[in-house]
C-alpha cells in the first residue's frame, strides 16, 4: 500500500515539475507565457552550423534610398563671386557640380470640399430647378472617405484604441472625432466590406492549400476563440464562443473543404473530411521537451534531425525546378521514421493496467509516439506534395498581432465589435499578401467601389 502511495506521489511530483518547466521553446505554450521572468535558455542548435558571419550578407538585397529623377522642389546653392580672387560671378551661368535629395513628407493638413446645389430658375415656365448633391453626402458636415479609410487602418490594422486614434489625429491635423465617430467610421468599413468578406472566404474554401489555427480572446467578460483560415494571398477570420467542430460550422469554410488544411495536432481539425497537414515546428517543440524531460530519449534528437533534413532536401528539390523528391530519397526517409520510431516504442512501453474502464493514463512521451504512429502521412506530407509546407508559421503569423490587440484593449466590447475587427483586418491582410495599396483601396471602399480581391487562378 505505501509502495503504491510512494509510486502516485513520485509520479505526480514529475508531472508538477514538468509542468513549471514548460515554456515557449519546448511546447505549444505562446512566448506571452512567459513573461517578464528570466528568458528560457536557447535550446540547442538542431541544424548544422553555418559558415556565414552574422549580419548583412554579400548577396542580400539592400534597401538604400535612391536618387530619383521626379523632384517636386529643386533649392540652389551658388557662388556670388570667386573664392580665389574675388571676380563677380552673379552673371556666370553654372552647372551642377554635386547634387544631394531629401525624402520628406508634406505638412499634414486638412482638405474641406463645399459641396453647392445649384439653383436656377427656368425663364421660360419660371420653374425652380436644383441640382442634386452626391448620395453620400447625409449630413451638412461629415468626414470624407480618405480619413474614415485611415481610422479603419489605424484602429484594425495598427491596433490603436479610441484614446490614441483621437488623439493622434488631433496632434496630426487638428480634428478630434468622437469615440461615437471613430465606431460609426469602422461600422461604415464593416458594412461595407460584407460582399468581400464572402468572396475572400469561398476562395479559401477551394484552394488547394490552407492554413488553420485559433486563439483565445476576451469579449466583455467572456472568452471566446477567434479562428483563422488562410492561404499565401488571402485571409479569412471569425470570431466564435466554441474552439472546435461547432465553430469550424460557422465559420463555413472547413465543412466544405477537401485541400489540404495545415495545422497543429488539436484533435477537432483531424475531424475534418479532407486531407491533413501537421506542423512540425509545434512538433520539434515537443520533441526538445522530451529531451530535456530524460536526455537519454536520443531518438528524438534523431527525430528533429530528420524533420530538418527532410524540410532542407524539399527545400532544394523546389529551388531547383523539381516537383517532387525521388522515389529513393522518399523511401529513405519513411524508412528512417518507422526505424527511430521503434526504438522509441521499444523505450517508452505502453503502461498497463488491470482497471476494465477506461484508457490507463500514459506519459506525455508515449503519447507523443502513438500521435507520430498514427499520423505519420500527416506529418511528412510536405515530402510528398510540395505545395504544403513544413510547419502552419503562416497562420501563427496571421493570429499574432490578436494577441496584441488584447494586451492594448484588454477585450472587444460586444460580439458585433469582435466581427467588425474580423472582417476589416482579414481584407486589409488579403490586400498587403497580393501587394494592393491599402490606403487607396480602403478610401475607395469608403465611396462605395470595393475591390474583391480574389486572385486569378
Amino acid at each position: 500500500m505505501l509502495l503504491k502511495q510512494n509510486e502516485q506521489l513520485t509520479q505526480r511530483v514529475k508531472e508538477l515539475e514538468e509542468r513549471l518547466n514548460k515554456n515557449s521553446r519546448n511546447s505549444d505554450k505562446p512566448p506571452s507565457s512567459d513573461g517578464l521572468k528570466k528568458r528560457p535558455p536557447k535550446p540547442k542548435r538542431i541544424r548544422d552550423k553555418k559558415k556565414r558571419q552574422p549580419g548583412g550578407q554579400t548577396d542580400h538585397q539592400g534597401n538604400t534610398l535612391k536618387m530619383s529623377a521626379d523632384v517636386d522642389e529643386t533649392i540652389r546653392y551658388e557662388c556670388q563671386s570667386c573664392q580665389e580672387c574675388g571676380h563677380d560671378l552673379s552673371e556666370v551661368a553654372g552647372q551642377i557640380g554635386r547634387k544631394k535629395q531629401v525624402v520628406d513628407i508634406p505638412k499634414p493638413q486638412i482638405i474641406i470640399t463645399e459641396h453647392q446645389a445649384i439653383e436656377k430658375v427656368c425663364p421660360c415656365c419660371h420653374a425652380k430647378n436644383t441640382g442634386e448633391l452626391p448620395k453620400h453626402l447625409t449630413g451638412n458636415v461629415q468626414y470624407g472617405s480618405g480619413l474614415r479609410a485611415l481610422v479603419n487602418y489605424l484602429m484594425i490594422y495598427q491596433l490603436l484604441p479610441y484614446e490614441r486614434t483621437t488623439e493622434l489625429l488631433g496632434a496630426i491635423y487638428g480634428i478630434s472625432p468622437s469615440k461615437g465617430t471613430l465606431y460609426r467610421m469602422l461600422q461604415d468599413g464593416y458594412t461595407q466590406l460584407e460582399e468581400a468578406e464572402e468572396a475572400i472566404r469561398d476562395a479559401i474554401t477551394t484552394a488547394a492549400v490552407i492554413h488553420c489555427d485559433e486563439t483565445g480572446h476576451r469579449v466583455g467578460a467572456k472568452t471566446r476563440w477567434l479562428h483563422v483560415a488562410s492561404t499565401k494571398l488571402m485571409t479569412f477570420y471569425y470570431s466564435n464562443r466554441a474552439r472546435g467542430g461547432i465553430a469550424y460550422q460557422a465559420g463555413d469554410v472547413l465543412p466544405h473543404y477537401k485541400g489540404v488544411a495545415v495545422h497543429d495536432f488539436y484533435h477537432s481539425y483531424l475531424k475534418v473530411a479532407c486531407e491533413h497537414a501537421l506542423c512540425n515546428a509545434h512538433l520539434i517543440r515537443e520533441l526538445k521537451r522530451v529531451i530535456e524531460r530524460d536526455p537519454s530519449q536520443q531518438w528524438a534528437n534523431s527525430f528533429i534531425r530528420l524533420l530538418v533534413t527532410a524540410h532542407k532536401m524539399t527545400q532544394i528539390a523546389r529551388n531547383n525546378g523539381k516537383t517532387a523528391l525521388s522515389e529513393v530519397a522518399l523511401a529513405r526517409l519513411s524508412e528512417k521514421y518507422d526505424v527511430l520510431l521503434a526504438v522509441a516504442d521499444q523505450l517508452n512501453p505502453k503502461a498497463m493496467s488491470n482497471r476494465k474502464r477506461g484508457r490507463t493514463k500514459q506519459t506525455k512521451t508515449r503519447n507523443l509516439i502513438d500521435r507520430l504512429l498514427t499520423h505519420k502521412m500527416n506529418i511528412l506530407r510536405f515530402i510528398y506534395n510540395f505545395n504544403v509546407p513544413f510547419d502552419n508559421n503562416l497562420a501563427e503569423r496571421d493570429l499574432r498581432m490578436v494577441k496584441v490587440q488584447q494586451k492594448i484593449s484588454n477585450c472587444f466590447r460586444s460580439e458585433l465589435g469582435a466581427e467588425m475587427f474580423c472582417r476589416i483586418r482579414g481584407y486589409i491582410s488579403t490586400l498587403l499578401k497580393q501587394g494592393y495599396d491599402v490606403f487607396h483601396t480602403l478610401t475607395e471602399v469608403m465611396q462605395g467601389n470595393v475591390l474583391i480581391p480574389i486572385p486569378a487562378e
